[in-house]
């Protein structure tokens, strides 16, 4: 029987596993958001994405949805494969997870409905986009100084 860090490791080494927590992060978003709003009047005035407001407004959440899972998953998988022989995949895995975890915090927002907590999400949205193109940066800086 494995052990659980030999579980995990297994998880963590295969990008085909850890792509599937922000599909998740995003399933469990917007469950929490379509649960905890009052009602469908109050996603489309507060929501802070303009692409569920726009696919709620013309009725097409479930393929807006299905979409959105199945980039969060691409993208995930395409850029975990592409870090894998790198020594940037722990930094990959830690991104994925913390925009897994923005997620789930942004569904949560309903529940308490606090201006404070709502920025708190947003600049936690807005510092995984930051940390993304510094590393990004930072890693071709560090290609061509090796290369040279």
């Amino acid at each position: 029987m494995q052990t659980i860090p030999a579980l995990f490791r297994r998880f963590y080494d295969a990008p085909v596993y850890v792509a599937i927590v922000p599909s998740l992060a995003v399933i469990i978003d917007y469950t929490l958001t379509f649960f905890l709003a009052a009602d469908t009047g109050m996603i489309l005035q507060w929501e802070a994405s303009p692409l569920v407001r726009i696919a709620l407004a013309h009725n097409i959440m479930a393929i807006y949805l299905f979409a959105i899972v199945l980039f969060y998953y691409g993208a995930a998988y395409a850029v975990l494969r592409i870090l894998q022989p790198t020594c940037y995949y722990p930094y990959g895995v830690a991104l994925v997870l913390l925009v897994s975890v923005i997620h789930v915090l942004g569904g949560l927002s309903w529940q308490f409905r606090n201006v404070w907590y709502s920025d708190s999400v947003l600049i936690l949205s807005f510092s995984s986009v930051i940390i993304a193109f510094c590393l990004f940066g930072y890693s071709l800086i560090r290609q061509k100084h090796s290369s040279t």
